[in-house]
């Protein structure tokens, strides 16, 4: 049985328990589902088997679908998209790591695609793929859902105080999303009816730029686990549930992170941010 007949499947379940898509339903999934269960034959390998399978699993990584080695899997087909950069949101898994997780989470982003990786790169997954580790995976996405929007603390809260009521608003942007099939799961925008957020002098951050910062939590994202999650989420999709936002970021409650990376950016730019509008626009239009 497939991955996607699997979730399709699994979804015929008493009308209580936890909303379709939420954190907790995935959950409920692994600990549920067969397909999920870690089995102990996968713990009998010595540390050197299991060190060579990720070194052929790191390989694959670098080189599946490219024409870098002569033989390399999948030649000429779109692998999931990689990030090489540790986000700062990150927190280590249970019995993964940034590296491990980075490679973990592309290989099961490949298998649910249908993609071909080498034997060993497969037997490396399934020998990493515990259920700690699968729910830590559920756990770690929360980062980019709704459901787990935090409160504004009082600086973020007497800062957002002081927008202008006529700021646009952050569900205004539109995010260019990758092409393919699996993307049009994908939201454009985040449903969020706040206010642009601002500098530390109260000049609003531009429009272009919460555009690319949001672009690169997307691309996190998708990177980390969200190939994955838009895959199961399909079949779910196709059967009519009204499914909650795949992708949600919250500028506000990030507000630091925002901020230090805008003023690397205009910096770069070779631009103030905390120029007025007529300045900004006569120096560099971002």
């Amino acid at each position: 049985m497939s991955q996607l007949v699997a979730v399709a499947v699994s979804n015929k379940k008493p009308r209580f328990g936890p909303r379709v898509a939420t954190q907790a339903w995935w959950i409920e999934r692994i600990r549920e589902d067969p397909i999920y269960l870690y089995t102990e034959e996968w713990a009998k390998h010595s540390e050197y088997q299991v060190a060579r399978w990720k070194t052929l699993a790191e390989l694959d990584y670098k080189v599946a679908g490219t024409s870098i080695l002569r033989g390399a899997p999948g030649l000429g087909q779109a692998y999931p998209p990689k990030i090489e950069v540790k986000p700062f949101w990150f927190k280590p898994l249970i019995g993964a790591d940034f590296k491990d997780y980075q490679l973990w989470s592309w290989l099961e982003a490949t298998k649910s695609l249908g993609l071909p990786v080498s034997e060993e790169a497969g037997k490396w997954y399934k020998y990493t793929s515990t259920e700690d580790l699968k729910e830590g995976a559920i756990k770690l996405l929360g980062i980019f859902k709704e459901e787990f929007a935090p409160e504004l603390d009082d600086y973020q809260e007497s800062e957002y105080n002081l927008v202008y009521p006529t700021t646009p608003l952050i569900k205004s942007i539109v995010l260019d999303i990758p092409v393919g099939p699996i993307y049009k799961y994908l939201n454009k925008t985040i449903k969020d009816s706040s206010y642009f957020p601002t500098t530390e002098s109260g000049q609003v951050i531009k429009k272009k730029y919460l555009k690319v910062y949001l672009e690169e939590r997307l691309a996190e994202y998708l990177a980390l686990g969200g190939v994955n999650e838009l895959v199961q989420r399909a079949p779910l999709v196709e059967a009519g549930h009204n499914l909650p936002d795949p992708f949600y970021w919250d500028l506000w409650a990030n507000l630091e992170h925002l901020r230090e990376s805008y003023t690397e950016y205009c910096a770069q730019e070779h631009f103030n941010p905390e120029a007025s509008e007529e300045e900004s626009e006569a120096s560099c239009d971002i």
